[in-house]
């Protein structure tokens, strides 16, 4: 944990960032996470440019000053959970790193209206939103930001929560007040309706149970709870979630069975999300979406899993895991990459009830975040290091 109650703290730019002293590498589930550590470290150096996500919104169309939108807030803030997962064994290597994007993301906050997060910044038309709040809370949170921070979740988490809860027991994943909207918010509402979509989204209202489990977890308890209950409703007795913004069953797995485990959910729903995804293996050692095998399902099914089975004090057998740490080590590259692949999928025409098109956002920094981040907890949690 870091002092960091006094300020927020800008450091060394890309080009002075420190080289990092790895320790003696004694597991290749070890190994292959700090092939994605050091792929990150690169992009952090690069400036992630390789991290944003580019679309296209026309000025004949939306209020902007340019024809294409730049996000990497959402991104940036799924990186910096990793990267502090590896902090710690680091010995604070990465402090500087750390410090410097909380700072990004504290400057990242929307100036007007309620503040908060949104997945394009400077796109009037779209709100902040339930999931990059969810998300850049958690970092910031674990970053020891709990005191700074309080202000800048609050009014979004107000507004969120008292606002936009559904019957359903989930949340609207687009925070914009009901009453007394600005004329933003207006005009985001209109846009909502018109393109965006409504409703609750599994995976959003998942990420942010976690989320206000970190926070405070006495303080929301009853908002938890609800949240939890949602979660439980979702999955259809299949014990896996569907996600409405990520591509695959296993992202939106990933961050239900996360949650539910925080919350100390039923073990029997943790116990069938395990054999759905020990069952949805596909011979070779990967995980597939639609059939198609990929390093980023496989991380996020292999990471949904060790949560999982820590939860429920189990260990995963190192023989059965032999054929995904195969897989994962033959789709690396001979730079130390992993391929991009479908992540976030945008589904334009859900207001209309007809998807006309997905839109998507794939990046090999994602792949690696999610590799270096499942491996970390396997190695941390279920393999054998003498």
């Amino acid at each position: 944990m870091f002092d960091t109650t006094a300020s927020i703290l800008t450091t060394k730019p890309f080009s002075q960032t420190p080289k990092i002293d790895l320790p003696e590498i004694r597991n290749p589930w070890q190994a292959l996470s700090y092939k994605g550590l050091e792929h990150l470290l690169k992009e952090y150096n690069n400036g992630f440019a390789a991290t944003k996500h580019v679309m296209p919104f026309p000025r004949e169309v939306f209020q902007v000053d340019k024809d294409f939108q730049e996000g990497d807030v959402f991104q940036r803030a799924l990186i910096l959970d990793t990267l502090l997962d590896f902090n710690l064994i680091l010995r604070n290597q990465l402090n500087d790193i750390i410090y410097a994007e909380a700072d990004y993301l504290f400057k990242a906050r929307r100036k007007t209206g309620i503040g908060g997060w949104a997945y394009f910044p400077d796109l009037r038309e779209l709100p902040p939103d339930a999931d990059d709040l969810a998300q850049v809370m958690q970092v910031l949170l674990r970053a020891g930001y709990s005191k700074t921070a309080i202000s800048y979740f609050e009014e979004a988490l107000n507004v969120l929560l008292n606002d936009q809860a559904n019957t359903d027991n989930g949340w609207e994943s687009w925070i914009i007040p009901k009453n007394n909207q600005t004329e933003e918010q207006q005009l985001q509402t209109i846009w909502v309706n018109k393109a965006w979509g409504t409703g609750s989204d599994i995976e959003v209202v998942a990420n942010l149970v976690y989320a206000l489990i970190l926070f405070d977890s006495e303080r929301f308890a009853a908002v938890v709870e609800r949240g939890i209950s949602f979660l439980l409703n979702s999955h259809k007795n299949h014990y896996c979630w569907e996600s409405t913004w990520y591509y695959g069953e296993y992202y939106g797995t990933y961050v239900s069975l996360r949650a539910i485990c925080a919350a100390n959910g039923p073990e029997s729903t943790i116990e069938g999300a395990v054999v759905f995804l020990e069952n949805s293996r596909q011979p070779d050692g990967s995980w597939a979406e639609r059939e198609e095998s990929s390093p980023l399902q496989t991380a996020l099914a292999l990471l949904a899993l060790s949560i999982g089975k820590k939860h429920l004090g189990l260990t995963i057998n190192e023989q059965w895991l032999q054929s995904s740490l195969n897989y994962l080590q033959q789709t690396c590259d001979e730079n130390g990459n992993w391929p991009a692949s479908p992540f976030i999928r945008m589904p334009m025409g859900r207001p209309m009830g007809f998807v006309h098109t997905i839109l998507t956002y794939e990046s090999a920094i994602i792949t690696s975040n999610y590799v270096a981040k499942a491996c970390h907890h396997l190695y941390q949690n279920h393999i054998n290091k003498t």
